[in-house]
């Protein structure tokens, strides 16, 4: 639901790409891509947090961009689609199962292992801002992605706009102790 939330193309359009998608899923982290770019969504609780490549005029950009949905609104908007919903679901899993392996449900790699679920359930402030730990596929590990639009931490930090050259350097200090306490270690 949140995927067409965010793409809006309509569920035609979202039936018609089916055969090219790739869904993963790892505990409350679920993403999909079709090949390249992906999507990662995050449900806690009553929230789901969706992290995206950016748009460009060009297309698909290279720097995160994140938007939080309630399941609320999406199940009043897309609940009617349900069934379609997890036909398309079912589908993209298996495409994924076949690309990397018949074993294989998610790409998690053995990184992410190391990181607690407390760990993955806590928000981090940077520089006043929320970041909260992200499965980004394309790195396969978690990254802080900012909850307003700041994208990931250690690229926003060092390029905030409005902060002084101090506040930019103790921001990238916290990206690095945020980074340190979700995996335990540098």
């Amino acid at each position: 639901m949140v995927y067409e939330k965010l793409d809006g193309q309509g569920m035609a359009n979202l039936h018609s790409n089916a055969d090219r998608m790739n869904w993963y899923k790892k505990d409350n982290k679920f993403s999909v891509d079709f090949g390249g770019h992906g999507t990662t969504m995050t449900v806690n609780n009553n929230d789901v947090l969706v992290a995206y490549d950016s748009a460009t005029s060009n297309g698909m950009g290279e720097k995160n961009a994140s938007v939080n949905y309630t399941k609320a609104e999406l199940a009043k908007e897309y609940g009617q689609y349900k069934d379609t919903l997890g036909q398309l679901i079912a589908t993209g899993t298996m495409h994924a199962q076949q690309r990397d392996g018949a074993g294989s449900t998610s790409s998690a790699s053995s990184s992410s292992a190391s990181v607690s679920q407390e760990a993955l359930n806590k928000t981090y402030t940077i520089m006043g801002h929320t970041f909260k730990p992200v499965w980004a596929d394309d790195y396969k590990s978690y990254v802080l992605v900012g909850t307003d639009g700041e994208g990931e931490a250690a690229e926003w930090a060092p390029n905030a706009i409005g902060y002084s050259v101090e506040e930019r350097k103790q921001g990238m200090g916290q990206v690095s102790e945020a980074y340190k306490e979700l995996y335990g270690k540098d």
